[in-house]
């Protein structure tokens, strides 16, 4: 018998990957100097890392090792900062899709709430991403698929890391190639945007403006990516749950 109690609800085949994208560019499109400014100060290390690895080419003995340490500081600094800058997009996001305004504080704050479960749930993903990939590249990009919406649910369900990246495999169930899809198309668009970015700023001022260049760029890709794991995420719930934005974002009330 057809449930009709819910004369809102969506059916599981609703989920489209053209309604993500077209949703996350409206989203991004009202909030994009607060969005790029927060993607964009998550990937600041970035600079130190590019600086450093000039300095390393050059260096010898003692300098050497300063500069690895260093290396080492950028990378966990961008982990820390662009896992964070994911919770904060991700909590701006669902406000404004509510038709609430953006509050960076109040996305701050939540973001800093549940920074050690996200923290933990993106060192799961990562190494266990790269442990596939050195078996062979197809089956980590399906394990990358199926915990997709493995953040949004951490920080909307309040799960711990193994339990959102189940949560995350149960969400996209039946809509693995759409998804899979979707990341495609954001990884290649990431890529060349990257690509042509860098190389122009490159030719305008050199390998120092190339690094600001790709800052740029990662500000507002990343911006874009975070945005589309939301949209997923809350697309996914109502094609399978049939529940609205409002219900799902009520956690945070």
């Amino acid at each position: 018998m057809t449930d009709t109690s819910l004369p809102g609800r969506f059916a599981e085949s609703d989920f489209r990957v053209g309604r993500v994208l077209n949703r996350t560019t409206a989203v991004l499109s009202r909030n994009f100097l607060t969005f790029f400014v927060v993607t964009a100060v998550a990937h600041l290390p970035s600079l130190l890392l590019t600086r450093n690895s000039f300095a390393i080419e050059d260096a010898s003995g003692e300098a050497i090792v300063q500069s690895l340490v260093l290396l080492l500081v950028g990378v966990v600094l961008m982990i820390v900062l662009s896992t964070l800058s994911q919770a904060v997009v991700l909590y701006g996001a669902f406000q404004d899709m509510r038709g609430r305004r953006v509050n960076l504080t109040e996305s701050l704050q939540i973001g800093l709430r549940r920074f050690f479960p996200i923290i933990g749930l993106a060192l799961l993903v990562s190494i266990l991403g790269m442990l596939s990939a050195i078996l062979l590249i197809f089956p980590a990009l399906m394990l990358f698929t199926r915990w997709f919406v493995g953040t949004p649910a951490c920080v909307v369900e309040q799960l711990g890391p193994l339990r959102s990246m189940g949560r995350s495999a149960e969400l996209t169930k039946g809509h693995r190639w759409k998804v899979f899809g979707l990341l495609a198309a954001l990884t290649v668009l990431g890529l060349i945007g990257s690509g042509v970015v860098t190389s122009s700023f490159a030719a305008i001022g050199g390998q120092v403006l190339a690094a600001i260049g790709e800052l740029v760029w990662n500000g507002i890709w990343g911006a874009f990516y975070a945005i589309a794991v939301v949209v997923t995420y809350h697309d996914l719930r109502v094609a399978k749950e049939g529940i609205d934005i409002d219900q799902i974002a009520s956690v945070f009330d």
